[in-house]
């Protein structure tokens, strides 16, 4: 991962941090109903039909300026950092991270897998009270992905870094004051850049998986 990307993390961070002070919103609002201030939380997931494929047409021939590569199912790991403001109970920020190592198929031979480092920034809405929390959103970020093929014949490895954005929903469910288990869809989506089989261009070809996830979030 390249440094630029260190400082986007750290800029972040620091900005999200000073903007909500977490134990003093924590401490004037203890005791309260609604579940307020900083969470710390762990997921994982499980991705749902990941695809990654696309034609480079032109006027003359499509047959050979495709790509079609075949990412198999596989397990995410994650963990997230948030905050949900005594003000505005019902919003929600939080930095996630997720991680991901699924195998990839060329023309029905495994070749490979692709590292995934996925770096988001969630915003999203749910409805404070009761014990279950519906819940909906979106996230933006960046998505440092990494080729590792044993044959990497018509497509070269690759360890770059591009733009990703996702759509989230689900619903908490609280087990105690400070501690809820979360279930929940995501959908995501970031483009990975290749050179087509002619080796004359390079081409960004959208990547999109959906998710079915599960997690807890410990408030402090």
């Amino acid at each position: 991962m390249n440094r630029k990307i260190h400082y986007i993390v750290i800029l972040v961070v620091a900005v999200f941090l000073s903007a909500y002070p977490l134990t003093s919103a924590r401490a004037q609002y203890e005791g309260s109903p609604y579940q307020v201030g900083g969470y710390f939380g762990i997921w994982g997931a499980y991705t749902i039909d990941p695809d990654l494929s696309e034609d480079f047409c032109d006027d003359w021939d499509c047959s050979s300026h495709d790509l079609h590569l075949d990412i198999d199912e596989s397990a995410v790991l994650g963990a997230k950092i948030g905050y949900n403001h005594p003000l505005m109970r019902a919003l929600g920020l939080e930095l996630e991270y997720g991680y991901m190592k699924p195998d990839v198929t060329y023309r029905n031979t495994t070749v490979g897998d692709v590292t995934f480092n996925n770096f988001m920034f969630n915003v999203y809405a749910k409805i404070p009270v009761g014990i279950i929390h519906p819940y909906w959103g979106g996230g933006i970020g960046f998505c440092n992905y990494e080729f590792s093929f044993k044959n990497s014949e018509g497509i070269g490895d690759k360890d770059e870094t591009a733009y990703a954005w996702q759509f989230l929903t689900g619903f908490e469910i609280d087990l105690a004051p400070n501690l809820s288990i979360d279930l929940g869809y995501r959908y995501f989506a970031t483009e990975l850049e290749f050179e087509n089989e002619t080796g004359d261009e390079e081409e960004d070809i959208d990547f999109t998986t959906s998710m079915v996830s599960l997690g807890l979030k410990f408030r402090f």
